[in-house]
């Protein structure tokens, strides 16, 4: 990835950071997740590429005097495999073979949660907010490749003789962009002991392109 195509997300990040830094100095709560789980690609995104995986990891924080509302800060990664669509365009394209392809996404959100109490330990939320968005589409060629030849002879009369091959994957074409985009979901947390939560969350993710991209991830979750 090139230093100019990553420089929004990384200004995104090196904010959060200072945001929990300065949080932190005035003493409001603070709480770190890690989640992960399925993403579902959704309109015309599922056309180029299919469902795949998601891993997100980040802060939140508690200040007093917006309860019941967190603020949330975000940073996740996602990957995508090429549908059948987007492989056929993509050898129309270059006149070459193509393989295999892959879709990534990564991204810096802060959003905004709302809290509601449904019984003692559970309480449901919303949650939803805006950031910034890497979208990178690689497709690739399989092609052989072949090890040399080996023997050897030692005393009883042996002899041996061997061949190897394989596959590799060669890059055909690549192309990768930053957007903003905007997020919007539910999810259900669980209270556990000392503080810590687990929680289950489905925020739909909107990224702002001439083709809108579309994806719509189910995670799991730890807060502590």
């Amino acid at each position: 990835m090139s230093r100019s195509i990553l420089i929004t997300p990384l200004v995104m990040v090196a904010g959060l950071l200072a945001a929990a830094a300065t949080v932190q100095a005035q003493e409001s709560g603070i709480h770190w997740h890690a989640m992960g789980g399925y993403s579902d690609t959704l309109g015309t995104t599922s056309n180029y590429l299919q469902g795949g995986y998601i891993l997100d990891g980040g802060f939140s924080v508690s200040p007093s005097w917006l309860s019941p509302f967190d603020l949330r800060f975000d940073l996740s990664y996602s990957q995508y495999n090429a549908s059948i669509a987007l492989l056929n365009n993509g050898q129309q394209a270059t006149n070459q073979p193509i393989d295999s392809g892959t879709g990534t996404v990564v991204s810096a959100t802060g959003n905004v949660l709302y809290h509601v109490p449904l019984a003692y330990g559970i309480r449901a939320y919303g949650i939803a907010g805006i950031g910034a968005y890497y979208t990178r589409i690689e497709l690739d060629q399989t092609l052989p490749y072949y090890g040399g030849y080996g023997y050897g002879y030692g005393y009883g009369y042996g002899y041996g003789y061997g061949y190897g091959y394989g596959y590799a994957e060669a890059q055909v074409a690549a192309h990768g962009v930053t957007n903003f985009g905007w997020d919007a979901g539910l999810g259900l947390e669980f209270a556990l002991p000392y503080g810590r939560s687990w929680f289950i969350e489905s925020r739909y993710q909107h990224i702002n392109s001439s083709t809108a991209i579309q994806f719509l991830p189910v995670e799991i979750g730890y807060r502590f």
